[in-house]
């Protein structure tokens, strides 16, 4: 860490000092069932707990050396709205001369936030990771959440290098688990992944779903597969999953060997400080959200520290000058076809990391970071 703040003051003085004030705007909704607290079994909480704003203040601390010395003023601006009036907020931040905004929103939302802005402001989705998000190519939008693109192609890198070719999917009734499922089933057919069978379950116990809601059931009547994935954004289903299918295989995705942004368990590259700030300021472990909201905070100040002419931060922060630092072993830029952040992806178990992509010997010929998530030779906008 001496080293580090070193580094930091000496890229600071190579700088020159200018008085600004930065105000750095987020919003979040009111009561967002993604971390309803009651969403629970048997006292087992299945959502992420904790306040992501968390992490866009522990961004501006973490920064703090570096704009003081560049005599940088940093305020945050916090709004929490209903699902009607998001549109409205982003106008009224915008009025407000806010450029940059954290939006912690599920997708409909930061769509609703991006149309309304129309590029007036530049917005960060930090927890929406639909791939139509990124295809609609809304400008001024960037995403420091990865898409479900990214999170497929990163766990279909670690099948093929274990050799676990031939997939049973699995997926739930809801709109996110048709998403996911999709996303893995398109990442599949470009690294000629064979998804053997692709399966719904249902979370009731009615017995005439039996086949659907029944594991021995929804995981036999097939000759042979190496690994079973499944897409379960509620959870509720996947977690009993595990060493209750027809044939003794692992299970990937939305448990066992989870892949995701951040997880508390990386122990390099930084990554323990940055858990332990966290932990001591909220009294809890941070979650990819969570990590999601600092970087994208993180990655605002970053521009303004280090962009040398007032005004062109914009351009410094979409360039591949920013070099973002994530405590994840490489430097961070956004994409510039669909304002995507280029990151490694963790996957982990519950209690560590098991694997890093952008895996060893899968190659692109620009930017291992591009091997994860909707290349530009295969983007369009919709």
């Amino acid at each position: 860490m001496i080293r580090l703040f070193a580094l930091l003051a000496l890229v600071s003085l190579a700088l020159p000092a200018r008085a600004e004030d930065i105000t750095i705007g987020y919003i979040a909704l009111e009561n967002d069932p993604r971390y309803d607290e009651t969403f629970a079994y048997a006292r087992i909480a299945l959502r992420p707990q904790g306040d992501t704003f968390e992490g866009v203040k522990l961004a501006v601390e973490d920064m703090k050396i570096l704009t003081d010395a560049r005599g940088l003023t940093v305020t945050l601006d916090e709004m929490r709205v209903r699902p009607e009036t998001v549109a409205g907020a982003g106008e009224r931040m915008v009025a407000a001369g806010i450029e940059y905004i954290v939006a912690d929103l599920p997708a409909p939302s930061v769509a609703a936030l991006a149309e309304a802005v129309n590029g007036a402001a530049t917005i960060l989705n930090t927890t929406a990771p639909e791939d139509s998000l990124r295809r609609t190519c809304y400008p001024g939008l960037l995403h420091t959440a990865a898409s479900d693109r990214m999170i497929s192609d990163a766990l279909i890198q670690h099948l093929v290098r274990q050799e676990w070719t031939r997939v049973l999917l699995l997926h739930g009734k809801t709109e996110r688990d048709v998403a996911r499922a999709a996303s893995f089933a398109e990442a599949a057919e470009r690294m000629r992944v064979n998804v053997v069978e692709t399966r719904e379950f249902d979370l009731s116990t009615n017995p005439a779903l039996r086949e659907e809601n029944n594991i021995m059931l929804l995981t036999g009547g097939i000759r042979d597969y190496d690994v079973i994935v499944i897409a379960d954004d509620y959870g509720e289903y996947s977690r009993y999953v595990p060493f209750q299918t027809a044939l003794p295989r692992p299970v990937v995705g939305a448990t066992g060997l989870v892949p995701a942004e951040w997880h508390w368990a990386l122990e390099r590259y930084g990554a323990p400080q940055v858990n332990s700030r966290f932990e001591s300021v909220t009294g809890r472990r941070m979650g990819w959200q969570d990590w999601s909201t600092w970087v994208a905070a993180r990655a605002v100040l970053t521009a303004f520290a280090k962009s040398r002419e007032p005004g062109a931060e914009g351009d410094f922060l979409r360039s591949d000058r920013l070099r973002l630092d994530g405590s994840k072993g490489v430097p961070m830029t956004f994409r510039p076809w669909n304002g995507q952040l280029r990151m490694p992806i963790l996957l982990a178990t519950h209690n560590a990391i098991v694997d890093i992509a952008p895996i060893e010997g899968f190659m692109h010929q620009l930017n291992t970071l591009d091997t994860l998530g909707q290349d530009e030779a295969e983007f369009a906008c919709d």
